[in-house]
């Protein structure tokens, strides 16, 4: 699906700006969540977005401004960053991971049969994020290789298939990085290689075009205005955590009954 804009009077009673106001709103809360956690903004956004645009419309121009924003933390938190974690401990199993998942979306042709296994992806890991925030009490110390490579591989196939593979890595991360600081350095570094691999990839398909660019233009406004609310706002990350993932578990829910 390719969005056509109409510059004429005609444009300003289009069902389509109904369409862009809805992204923008649901971009500002994701960038918001982002900019706060360190984390969430692609997921939060592709799940609410998917009943905007379709996914192949979506996809693009969510991994570009993923990739601004990631441009955007990393700046900020550039030297707290963990380049042995990253390089050695995280990065491999993920992008292994990862071309598994850019290789299935690229030969599926019913995108049902995505938006069924996202909507099942985000149900399964907001009940594990839940149980885990009340389990955080009891989680210390890093994963042995068995357990982790495997959480970052499933992480890499999902970031592949949505570019929200975020909770998997996140949790993994979380275990190997205990200050925030250096966990929103490294995992924003992370997001950054990976955005650049997928809008390699999306490029190379022709997804990203003068519509793909057109697009982002004018809903960068969502992530400008999310970026700004989320520096400002304070809340206790445990309950805003919860409310995140009570929200993520009803739009995956939705999402098992989209139409192709």
């Amino acid at each position: 699906m390719q969005i056509v804009w109409f510059m004429n009077i005609d444009s300003l009673i289009n069902p389509l700006l109904i369409q862009i106001f809805l992204l923008v709103l649901a971009l500002i809360f994701a960038h918001t969540v982002e900019t706060m956690l360190g984390f969430g903004a692609t997921l939060l956004a592709m799940a609410l977005g998917i009943y905007i645009f379709p996914l192949n419309t979506l996809l693009p121009v969510l991994v570009i401004l993923g990739f601004l924003q990631n441009c955007w933390l990393v700046a900020r938190w550039f030297r707290y960053l963990k380049w042995r974690v990253l390089i050695f401990n995280i990065l491999p199993a993920v992008v292994a991971g990862m071309v598994v998942g850019i290789y299935y979306r690229t030969q599926v042709a019913n995108y049902k049969q995505l938006l069924i296994l996202l909507g099942i992806f985000i149900m399964a890991v907001s009940i594990l994020e839940i149980i885990l925030i009340y389990r955080t009490r009891f989680a210390a110390g890093s994963l042995p290789w068995y357990l982790g490579w495997p959480i970052l591989i499933v992480g890499g196939i999902f970031h592949g298939l949505y570019a929200s593979g975020g909770p998997l890595i996140v949790y993994y991360s979380s275990r190997e990085l205990k200050e925030p600081a250096e966990f929103k350095a490294t995992v924003s570094m992370l997001w950054l290689i990976l955005n650049f691999m997928l809008l390699l990839n999306l490029y190379s398909a022709g997804l990203i075009n003068v519509n793909t660019i057109t697009t982002t233009g004018i809903v960068l406004p969502g992530l400008i205005v999310g970026i700004i609310i989320g520096s400002m706002l304070k809340f206790r990350a445990v309950v805003f955590k919860v409310l995140l993932y009570m929200l993520l578990f009803v739009a995956g829910l939705l999402l098992l009954f989209q139409p192709g």
